[in-house]
């Protein structure tokens, strides 16, 4: 048989396997959703490659990361599972309750953990938030002890090429890879997505998310805030040692004028703002800005490719909601892998990766709409709308099982998502 048609016992072809190792899942992003998904794959007994270009950079506040993810109590348990929560579950500061409210006008709402508390089960917390670089560095604990998974960082990938019975990557180094699936989970200008030729759904919001830590008069007691303004949302989360994290989303000129106030001029604007919920906020560390869009990839699967996490999808972080689609992400695409692998499936191949899009595609498409929503429905200034969104929450609060039904949606508990992969 010819060289260029012949296949081995494996059922690739030989011109393309020459000095080529092989694995069963290459992974391009070794972020928290891209561990997140090699985590899930660790007794899976296939063997896993990510690629990492280089370790993040952390951004400290008030000596912490300024770059926080709110877990949401169903993705809390997905750490769980996988054995990360033990390395995070000490510096995670628990949100025992919410309370949003409308700028100055009345009406507002309060979520507590003690609303979507079933049978015998109570729950102490509606989530967690947890600092991104200890995150990262809890799942990779999770792997040391599995050789199975490997971690190839710092380096690029120069060529990838997409063939009917695999994908192959050449590395900057001229190492050569191949395998059934690659992920893409390289975040929101993913490279892979890019090299598939695959575009995105965009929205800019013309805004900037001003992120920081700070410290205030009063302490949070586990309360996160969160006010919309006419330009929309101020969050303040909890962290550990007293501290919050804010999410301040603001218009493009005014982020340029308020990161380049001083603490002093920046801290009076947060007071007038944010208000006297937590007495004065008195002291902000190192600040970080980055621009609001929300992207949807056209495609989230192709042949042999599956993309999660941010080279997905994007959302405005009004709720904190962005890293929690990821990591489900993740959970349901490992999922299927492991299920096609018992039933001797090809999981490259598009009737497996499209089941794990027919199961993604509703989540994402809920929480994406519902954040484009509110956006709208909290930054119009539509006359008689401000009054009406005050009553609507105002009602919503009065309504329990309306409101415990949306909490337990919001905390990821409903959602058809496996804990743990098996």
């Amino acid at each position: 048989m010819s060289p260029k048609t012949g296949k081995d016992s494996d059922g690739y072809h030989h011109e393309h396997v020459k000095c080529a190792e092989r694995v069963d899942v290459l992974v391009v992003g070794a972020g928290m959703v891209g561990l997140a998904f090699a985590s899930a794959l660790k007794d899976s007994g296939l063997k896993v490659t990510l690629i990492e270009r280089g370790e993040p950079a952390v951004f400290e506040s008030l000596g912490m990361d300024c770059r926080v993810s709110a877990i949401v109590l169903g993705n809390q348990q997905i750490l769980q599972g996988l054995g990360a929560w033990k390395h995070l579950q000490a510096d995670a500061g628990a949100m025992h309750s919410m309370r949003i409210w409308d700028d100055q006008h009345p009406g507002g709402i309060r979520f507590d953990a003690d609303e979507i508390s079933e049978g015998d089960t109570n729950y102490a917390a509606l989530g967690y938030l947890v600092q991104n670089s200890h995150l990262q560095a809890a799942l990779k604990k999770t792997l040391l002890p599995h050789d199975n998974v490997e971690i190839l960082c710092p380096t690029t990938i120069r060529t990838v090429e997409w063939l009917s019975e695999h994908v192959q990557i050449t590395l900057q180094d001229g190492h050569r890879l191949i395998a059934p699936l690659i992920v893409g989970a390289d975040g929101a200008h993913s490279w892979l997505r890019e090299q598939a030729d695959i575009g995105v759904y965009s929205r800019d919001y013309n805004q900037s998310g001003i992120v920081a830590n700070v410290r205030s008069m009063m302490p949070h007691h586990g309360t996160a805030f969160q006010r919309f303004t006419a330009s929309g949302p101020l969050a303040m989360l909890p962290m550990g040692n007293g501290l919050c994290s804010i999410v301040w989303s603001q218009f493009s000129d005014d982020v340029e004028r308020l990161m380049a106030l001083d603490d002093i001029g920046f801290l009076e604007e947060l007071n007038l703002t944010f208000g006297p919920m937590l007495g004065r906020i008195e002291e902000v560390g190192k600040r970080a800005a980055f621009p609001l869009k929300a992207r949807l990839a056209i495609h989230l699967v192709r042949p042999r490719l599956a993309l999660i996490g941010d080279a997905a999808h994007t959302i405005h972080p009004l709720a904190g909601l962005g890293v929690n689609l990821g990591l489900r992400d993740a959970m349901v695409l490992a999922q299927e892998i492991v299920d096609a692998k018992k039933y001797g499936e090809d999981w490259g191949d598009m009737s497996v990766l499209n089941r794990y899009m027919k199961l993604r595609m509703p989540d994402i498409l809920s929480v994406m709409g519902s954040m484009e929503g509110l956006h709208r429905i909290f930054t119009s200034q539509l006359p008689g709308l401000p009054m009406l969104r005050g009553l609507g929450m105002k009602a919503l609060g009065n309504a329990s099982i309306i409101k415990s039904l949306l909490m337990r949606n919001s905390t990821g508990l409903t959602l058809p998502v496996p804990k743990q992969v098996g």
